[in-house]
């Protein structure tokens, strides 16, 4: 019976990962992307993306990352759950291009009728997290984790906003509206530009968020 259930989570693994992985694994090399946003902004230095980028390192393997793999199979649940209770009609994921160097692959395009001839207007993003997140305190630090990431996808989109779909562990559920921050997307882009052109010369740039802009304190 062990032997059955591993095998059945091994093939849902497979079957929705690995597409999802083909999807990264061909797109990351070409430029940056959301998530690439998020190591920018967050991340210690820029050299890691840097390597990443030229090949020099692996991608993580997320895999076996548990959280990451709730993420990835409520993602449909969540997209059906939002709009249920939004009254509205969410596109499937698609990969958007701003430019020919910054996409964005998002969860779905949120329409203002129940069906694909509504008019687009905001961004969903799925996610999926424990309920330790639902304090007032930790759902702000939850926000601001995923921040650029949203920003980098209404930057992609020129939406004027995003929902922010999530699960909290398997009792709780809150949609968040984020909207758009054009000087924050100013910083990114510029961000972005610096980097992008870094991976192009292959000049490895070690430096981080803060450093670049000159932001002294939080």
């Amino acid at each position: 019976m062990l032997e059955k259930i591993n095998g059945n989570i091994e093939n849902l693994n497979s079957q929705k990962w690995q597409e999802t992985k083909k999807l990264v694994q061909k797109i990351r090399p070409t430029g940056i992307g959301g998530t690439d946003s998020n190591k920018l902004v967050h991340g210690e230095t820029w050299l890691d993306l840097y390597n990443e980028k030229l090949g020099h390192t692996e991608p993580v393997d997320l895999s076996d990352v548990l959280p990451v793999q709730m993420g990835i199979h409520t993602e449909d649940l969540n997209r059906r759950w939002f709009m249920k209770h939004n009254q509205c009609y969410v596109t499937e994921e698609q990969t958007l291009w701003y430019n020919d160097y910054i996409y964005g692959t998002v969860d779905g395009i949120v329409h203002d009728s129940d069906d694909e001839k509504g008019k687009p207007f905001a961004v969903f993003e799925a996610k999926h997290t424990h309920a330790f997140n639902l304090s007032e305190k930790k759902q702000v630090e939850f926000v601001n984790k995923y921040y650029p990431q949203v920003q980098h996808y209404l930057l992609v989109t020129k939406y004027p906003k995003a929902f922010l779909s999530v699960f909290f562990g398997n009792m709780e559920y809150r949609s968040i509206e984020i909207n758009q921050d054009k000087k924050f997307q100013a910083m990114l882009l510029k961000a972005h530009k610096v980097f992008w052109k870094a991976v192009q010369d292959k000049d490895p740039i070690d430096t981080n968020w803060k450093e670049f802009h000159g932001i002294l304190s939080e």
